[in-house]
């Protein structure tokens, strides 16, 4: 009797366990959260030492007409912020100074460094749709222990005016 109640505690176990998905799963089922990352005008999404991170919390854009601040939050709460210092098409150097990408995992900043230079490329502007998309590529480094993560990603975001 044992070792049947043993068989079926195995069996209700696999049984529940293979049936089991993830929350975010069920959540892009029900439609609550989108099964793609954003989309066209909101979207922020990046390769982050080889894990996926997408802003399906959050995006923000705002721009002054000449630079731009994107900042992207994912549902687990990881943050990218990229501060983009000019909106003309071309391919611009990422460090700590100009164009600086910061990345939050679990309240642990990194930055962009500029003893390993990355790359932020516009590939189209917009002012009158105030349209943005870009592509950047760096390393991250955390400052409190020098931990460094590579980084690279994508964006096309709609972003509001600020005087």
């Amino acid at each position: 009797m044992r070792h049947m109640n043993l068989i079926l505690l195995i069996a209700t176990i696999a049984t529940l366990s293979a049936c089991a998905k993830a929350g975010k799963e069920v959540a892009e089922e029900l439609g609550i959260v989108p099964s793609s990352c954003g989309s066209d005008g909101a979207r922020m999404q990046a390769t982050v030492d080889g894990a996926t991170f997408c802003a399906d919390g959050h995006i923000m854009a705002v721009s002054d007409h000449t630079s731009a601040n994107i900042s992207g939050i994912g549902l687990l709460g990881n943050t990218i912020t990229l501060q983009v210092d000019t909106l003309a098409e071309g391919t611009y150097v990422i460090d700590e100074a100009e164009n600086a990408v910061l990345f939050m995992a679990l309240g642990t900043p990194y930055v962009s460094m500029a003893d390993q230079p990355g790359t932020l490329s516009i590939s189209s502007h917009n002012a009158t749709d105030r349209r943005l998309k870009a592509s950047f590529e760096a390393t991250v480094r955390n400052e409190m222990n020098g931990t460094t993560k590579p980084i690279s990603g994508t964006v096309d975001v709609t972003y509001s005016v600020t005087e």
